[in-house]
């Protein structure tokens, strides 16, 4: 066979490569995926040329991706088949849970959190790239320890819903919670929520307690945050304490 001198076969491969690709026979793998939660540095060979990035690996965004959460917060995910090296920078590690107890000051007056879902009482766990919920008050104070300044902390979970799925039923949950905070001893009430309706179930507490001519025995502020905790950005924090 007489191999013609005008071929360019460089320019042949990718094209074969991405056929192949199409009809999910074979994929170009370059490396091997990491394991998650490991804080790797990896050099892609892509759209912008050849660049490096160091993060923690999340599960991936699709089949054959690597996802990394980069130190400003934000996801990055590239094809496999983009990814020339990774280096192992630092092994998983599990995120710990404090059971140790918080003493907090018996003289301020008591608040309690009502969790109900959103971004402002969770935290991601860089382990695994999950959010989960963070409402004990030993989780609370320890992420923000200035509210022991403010206010003796008390806390219940309602639930780690989405806001949007937030119904009748539940503001009933609200309403009853917030009067067992009163009943307790609590003079006031934080219920955090996602944002995409919080002033509708703000609206319906407002209506449970206003009925007859009544009123809450406490205040209640609805809070959310509009950047999540893992963001250097995020008002989570600052909403919750001025809430408090």
């Amino acid at each position: 066979m007489v191999r013609p001198m005008n071929v360019n076969y460089t320019n042949i491969w990718p094209v074969l490569i991405a056929k192949v690709d199409d009809l999910n026979i074979n994929r170009l793998v370059m490396v091997e995926m990491p394991t998650l939660g490991c804080r790797v540095k990896i050099e892609v060979d892509g759209p912008a040329g050849l660049t490096s990035h160091e993060g923690v690996v999340l599960p991936g965004a699709s089949a054959d991706h690597i996802t990394l959460k980069l130190i400003n917060g934000y996801n990055i995910s590239y094809p496999l088949s983009m990814v020339q090296a990774v280096e192992d920078i630092s092994a998983p590690v599990a995120s710990v849970v404090s059971t140790s107890e918080v003493k907090q000051s018996g003289d301020l007056p008591k608040i309690t959190i009502i969790h109900t879902g959103g971004t402002i009482a969770s935290k991601v766990d860089y382990a695994t790239g999950a959010v989960v919920a963070r409402f004990e008050p030993e989780e609370i104070l320890a992420s923000i320890p200035e509210l022991m300044d403010i206010a003796h902390i008390d806390s219940v979970k309602l639930g780690n819903m989405w806001s949007d799925d937030i119904r009748p039923q539940h503001w009933n949950a609200m309403a009853t919670a917030c009067q067992e905070a009163f009943d307790s001893g609590s003079v006031g009430v934080v219920i955090t929520h996602g944002t995409d309706t919080l002033h509708v179930s703000a609206a319906a507490l407002s209506f449970a307690f206003s009925g007859l001519g009544g009123k809450p025995a406490g205040r209640i502020v609805f809070t959310g945050s509009q950047r999540s905790s893992d963001r250097a950005s995020s008002d989570a924090s600052e909403n919750l304490m001025a809430a408090v």
